[in-house]
């Protein structure tokens, strides 16, 4: 092998950093961190609000049953990963959520612009809230239909 090769194969003088080593800016990397939890929260219950309507509306047949199921799973995992990530990065670095009242009030950088934590929050909550409303809708049609 000549030099050439050796200099790009041979990472023995790169500087390296001891595992155990968490430095302040480390906490930025943890995911979660951005909102305090009750935004979270708050979408989840929309979603479950979605599948608890879901499963009273359509939970009557066995082809409807096990969509549902698949829908709940789905769900259940959906919302498990990003928590279990939050923990795992909490616990690693050490990482701290905004408290609520210093959440609403502060602003919040967002793709179109700076906005309060609570526009920001209401932007979060959008959607969720939309489909829930929905399924509310689509379900009481669904019982005055059937």
């Amino acid at each position: 092998m000549g030099a050439h090769n050796r200099r790009f194969s041979d990472h023995s003088s790169l500087p390296t950093a001891p595992e155990a080593t968490i430095r302040p800016s480390d906490s930025g990397r943890v995911p979660g961190v951005e909102f305090p939890a009750a935004v979270y929260l708050s979408v989840v219950v929309a979603f479950a609000w979605i599948l608890l309507v879901s499963w009273l509306a359509f939970g009557a047949g066995a082809e409807a049953d096990l969509g549902l199921a698949i829908a709940t799973v789905l769900g259940i995992v959906f919302f498990a990963l990003p928590i279990l990530m939050y923990r795992t990065g909490a616990h690693r670095f050490g990482a701290e959520r905004q408290r609520l009242e210093d959440f609403l009030c502060s602003p919040v950088d967002t793709a179109t612009g700076r906005l309060t934590g609570r526009e920001a929050w209401l932007q979060v909550l959008v959607i969720p809230l939309t489909l829930a409303f929905a399924a509310i809708a689509i379900g009481v049609i669904r019982l005055f239909v059937a």
